[in-house]
């Protein structure tokens, strides 16, 4: 399924990362060039290893897996590095964005002027409506609250985080920050901003960023 594998990445990446990023810029075409980045704590590593079936010493990530989640995807003049075995981060050009499932889930809008990213419940499920099994059953461990459906505060969530995982990876979960950065094909516009970990998993509405030139 063409589109699949890059948006499994992106949301494990944003959903279970400490300090993910994700920047968007615009181009002159149909298209958006998408970068993100992330990096894991020695302990949220360890869990993320132990809820994976992964040996210790086996890394997160590699190179190769990140590439041919961004070639399967059908993006274009991809790359990716590992700056450390709990880090990684990566890039590619989307063609065609108004036919790529980023824009069908409502996740990303562009139009001539203006470029816009959405996040909320319905993108959160759509994004899970997309995964295979095992891919759903890893984000069936998070008991995400705006993907079950399920009315809970940010604190509550972290209990219920903490009562699973332990306390220090319900911390990391909902205190990580997302930072997003949306560009204009020339690079001169620019929105940044930054919400919690937290805020979003149990967001009942559609929190959105946009950028205008």
């Amino acid at each position: 399924m063409k589109n699949y594998s890059f948006l499994l990445a992106s949301a494990l990446f944003v959903f279970t990362s400490c300090l993910p990023q994700i920047n968007v810029k615009a181009q002159n075409n149909d298209s958006a060039t998408i970068s993100f980045s992330t990096g894991f704590s020695s302990t949220l590593t360890k869990t993320l290893k132990n809820l994976s079936g992964l040996d210790e010493n086996t890394p997160l990530f590699s190179k190769a897996d990140i590439l041919n989640l961004l070639n399967s995807s059908g993006a274009v003049n991809t790359s990716a590095s590992l700056p450390s075995q709990n880090e990684v981060a990566a890039s590619g050009t989307i063609p065609e964005l108004s036919e790529n499932l980023l824009t069908k889930t409502g996740l990303l809008r562009k139009s001539e002027k203006s470029l816009t990213l959405t996040i909320g419940s319905r993108q959160i499920v759509d994004f899970y409506n997309l995964l295979n099994e095992d891919s759903k059953s890893y984000l069936d461990l998070l008991m995400i609250p705006a993907l079950i459906g399920e009315q809970m505060s940010v604190s509550e969530y972290q209990e219920l985080l903490s009562s699973m995982y332990g306390p220090s990876f319900a911390e990391e979960i909902v205190n990580g920050r997302l930072s997003i950065i949306l560009s204009s094909p020339d690079g001169k516009k620019q929105a940044k901003e930054s919400v919690t970990l937290g805020e979003l998993l149990c967001t009942t509405e559609e929190k959105s960023w946009k950028v205008s030139w």
